[in-house]
């Protein structure tokens, strides 16, 4: 963070409370010391490209007073000084470096944001007034620390400078060095970064232990959409692209190749069954009997896919009923979806249902979502003839009434 400015420095006397530092001090037998200091920094959310929120946070950045590690980081060279704030940040003695010779006046309140502002002006001005060295307090002749093992210390640390001056880093000229040490900055700003990520992930450890979650990765292991160490297969990137459908049973249509046998208007047809929403009517006990040929031999593929899956997911645990698993995906509207991909009109597809105009409205552009997700999916995993094909049927959905934007023409 640079150089900063004492606030406070508090000692405490171990007694078991106070918590780590006073328990510290009681365990060692010494006392433990906690010292304020304000130093310039920037909160680590203006980093990131989300805009969201992100002008009023700035706005009312200035007046936060506390900083911790978690939330800011060290202020650079070319940051925008609105984005700059002298915040108060709670430090041990072992964070210390440097303590110079240089004294300036404290206001009483260090909270107002004028008062930051004075404070971080003179510092801005004691490194003008002094570019090359800060002056530094000796700590024999000023802080009167004459310990033999100090002096055995000060040796070393003499040592170790005169190491780092003969090191390569120091020939290179300042542009290069400027260049190395900025990339050396941001890969120990990314490693911090990591370090909060990682806690943050052990904090949220004890949700991901659930017995419900435990079940589901079973099932998606044995599926083949995670392998045996939780990493994502390319079944599992497929899936990931899906939201307006059930997922798991959508990336075994693709990857058993039931889409690779059938025309692009028999494929939108067969995704109709998962956006129709409306329940299954009858009980002649096979709601494909009334379809089509053409149309009832992909859906009862569609079922052999879905009964898959139940199966898998109630052999890992996973409360499911198979027959009502199965019975969701309802064939009413395949032969409309089938009709108005070949460019029939709305009144016409109408006759092939007994859905309302709205149901059938609603289904095509949930219908129309779905296969846009499908074309990303076999994007990413890079299969141009299933991309193509669903590119296609995208198109013969966008049409007409369906996807005016206003009803009131």
């Amino acid at each position: 963070y640079g150089w900063g400015v004492l606030i406070s420095c508090k000692k405490k006397i171990g007694g078991g409370s106070a918590g780590s530092a006073g328990r510290l001090a009681s365990q060692t037998g010494s006392a433990e010391y906690t010292l304020e200091v304000m130093l310039n920094c920037v909160e680590k959310h203006f980093d990131s490209d989300k805009t969201k929120g992100k002008a009023e946070d700035l706005e009312n950045s200035a007046l936060l007073w506390r900083g911790t590690a978690e939330t800011c980081r060290p202020a650079k060279p070319d940051d925008p000084i609105r984005l700059q704030s002298m915040r108060v940040f709670i430090l041990e003695l072992g964070n210390i470096e440097r303590i110079s010779a240089v004294r300036i006046f404290i206001p009483s309140d260090v909270t107002t944001v004028a008062s930051r502002r004075k404070v971080a002006s003179d510092v801005k001005q004691i490194k003008e007034r002094m570019p090359n060295e800060i002056p530094l307090l000796d700590p024999v002749k000023d802080l009167k620390i004459t310990d033999d093992a100090f002096q055995t210390l000060l040796g070393r640390a003499e040592t170790l400078a005169n190491r780092l001056a003969s090191h390569d880093l120091s020939n290179h000229e300042d542009e290069k060095r400027l260049t190395l040490v900025k990339a050396f900055e941001e890969k120990a700003l990314l490693e911090e970064q990591a370090k909060v990520l990682r806690d943050k992930a052990h904090a949220c450890q004890s949700i991901a232990l659930k017995d419900d979650l435990k079940k589901m990765k079973k099932a998606l292991k044995r599926l083949g959409h995670v392998d045996a160490q939780g990493v994502i297969e390319t079944k599992g990137r497929t899936a990931c692209e899906i939201n307006t459908a059930h997922e798991l049973v959508v990336v075994e249509l693709v990857f058993g190749g039931i889409f690779n046998d059938l025309s692009i208007e028999q494929s939108v047809a067969l995704l109709s069954c998962m956006t129709f929403g409306e329940p299954l009517k009858g009980d002649d006990g096979d709601p494909g009997s009334h379809l089509k040929p053409f149309l009832a031999s992909p859906f009862y593929k569609l079922q052999d896919a879905a009964r898959t899956v139940a199966r898998v997911e109630a052999q890992c645990g996973v409360d499911v009923n198979e027959d009502e698993f199965v019975d969701q995906f309802n064939p009413e509207m395949m032969e409309a979806v089938y009709a108005w991909c070949g460019g029939a009109k709305f009144v016409e597809v109408q006759k092939l249902t007994k859905a309302f105009e709205g149901t059938t409205i609603r289904t095509l552009r949930r219908l129309e979502e779905l296969v846009r997700q499908i074309t990303t999916a076999a994007k990413a995993i890079g299969n141009d003839e299933l991309e193509e094909k669903f590119n296609k049927g995208g198109e013969l959905i966008r049409r007409d009434i369906v996807f005016c934007s206003s009803l009131y023409l």
